[in-house]
């Protein structure tokens, strides 16, 4: 493992998981460069600026294979998956849907172990990490309350399609995972939000976990439980030139 996953409690009282590199950030690159060769087949021409969107789509990439790696992961454990712009992080363009969304229904058939992570990510370069404000809105749309598209409800609607049609979950395994929807954000007891910052190690471990304690403050009282609220940190060392080499598939050392 070429990173360390830890919890820092905040002012608080809440647990903020700081992703680092172990031992350092430039073994942490080498390994998402190495993930990100083994899921590229073509690469596109290289490039000298990275556009917002492939910045995106490279920090769900990341994001997906941390959550991987710390064992959300495996279809014999009971879980799913299913990616949104971790699938083209060398695409200019963000796809529309829930960037990361693991099923996990318990092999032991118990639905009072069943948990749906969601994780949204947001990606900035920037040492002043005020992006972080954006993971919000994310979550906010979740509740439907100003439109119905991307609401929770209609996401459920594409997952549960997704997983009777690509997985071929039978009726049982839907039904269990219908369930998991509920009207009321206060109510929906089996999700598990993961609001997650990719950023500048620069920024400071302190700005991060002041940074995403507000993010989680604030989607509590969109009405989110705050223990179903996990929010993650995840940093490198000159993160935007990292993105770049990772696009134009360089090694790099930062």
């Amino acid at each position: 493992m070429t990173f360390r996953k830890k919890p820092s409690t905040s002012s608080s009282g809440r647990a903020i998981q700081l992703v680092r590199g172990d031992p350092d950030c430039a073994a942490f690159y080498r390994w998402i460069h190495a993930e990100l060769v083994a899921a590229t087949k073509h690469w596109p021409p290289p490039i000298t600026k990275l556009p917002s969107g492939r910045t995106g789509n490279l920090g769900e990439f990341l994001s997906y294979k941390i959550a991987r790696a710390s064992g959300l992961y495996g279809k014999s454990n009971g879980y799913t998956i299913a990616i949104m712009g971790a699938l083209t992080p060398l695409q200019d363009g963000a796809p529309t849907g829930l960037d990361t969304t693991i099923l996990h229904l318990d092999p032991g058939g118990d639905p009072n172990k069943d948990c749906l992570f969601i994780m949204e990510v947001k990606t900035t370069g920037a040492i002043k990490l005020t992006y972080a404000k954006a993971l919000i809105a994310d979550y906010d749309k979740l509740l439907g309350k100003t439109k119905v598209a991307g609401s929770l409800g209609q996401r459920m609607n594409w997952l549960q399609a997704y997983l009777m049609e690509v997985h071929e979950f039978s009726a049982e395994h839907l039904e269990r995972v219908g369930n998991f929807f509920q009207p009321k954000a206060e109510h929906c007891k089996g999700i598990r939000l993961l609001p997650t910052l990719v950023h500048d190690l620069g920024s400071g471990d302190m700005a991060a976990v002041v940074a995403l304690d507000e993010v989680a403050r604030d989607i509590e009282g969109l009405g989110w439980r705050k223990e179903c609220i996990e929010p993650w940190s995840i940093a490198i060392t000159k993160l935007t030139d990292c993105l770049l080499h990772l696009s134009n598939n360089a090694a790099f050392n930062p």
